[in-house]
């Protein structure tokens, strides 16, 4: 039986800690507080039943068939570990890993988004600023989006929202 009993925790408290996100904090504190209260609970109990001295109750009780017949019954008494009825453990177990899968594929989605923002900000940092920009580089830089009055006329005050194209009740 004690092979069975738990001597140290499972959870790693110090790097779930350090996973928590601020907001949490307090949920957390609550968490680990009803965890280590059912731990001392558990820890209070002892490992194994006390033993008890026998002789001394044969030796001060009329009739010692009755203490025979209690440490018989004493020596009998077994408390079974408890045992995972529903096979939980297994479908625990699938599910974790399932979910370290899912938490791979997400991790390589998200680093493939850092990537094309990396790339993306790359791009952004190559463009000139804005002060230092003529309206040259702007054609240059952003064709579909600078004014060209010979292919795309516009009318003022040359705002995407203000042109006929954008409404059809506008020319009839």
């Amino acid at each position: 039986m004690s092979s069975k009993r738990v001597a140290k925790s499972a959870v790693d408290w110090a790097a779930l800690a350090k996973r928590v996100p601020p907001n949490q904090k307090e949920a957390y504190r609550a968490f680990k507080a009803k965890s280590d209260m059912f731990v001392s609970r558990v820890h209070k109990h002892n490992e194994s039943l006390p033993k008890i001295d026998f002789a001394y109750y044969r030796s001060r009780i009329a009739a010692p068939a009755m203490v025979d017949q209690f440490e018989k019954a004493y020596q009998a008494v077994t408390i079974p570990y408890p045992k995972d009825a529903k096979n939980m453990k297994v479908q625990i177990d699938k599910d974790e890993k399932t979910a370290q899968e899912q938490s791979k594929a997400y991790v390589a989605n998200l680093q493939k988004m850092i990537d094309d923002s990396k790339q993306l900000l790359d791009n952004i940092n190559s463009v000139p600023p804005y002060e230092d920009m003529t309206h040259q580089m702007y054609v240059d830089y952003f064709p579909d989006q600078a004014r060209n009055p010979v292919e795309r006329p516009t009318f003022w005050p040359h705002l995407k929202k203000d042109q006929p194209e954008n409404n059809p009740h506008t020319i009839n």
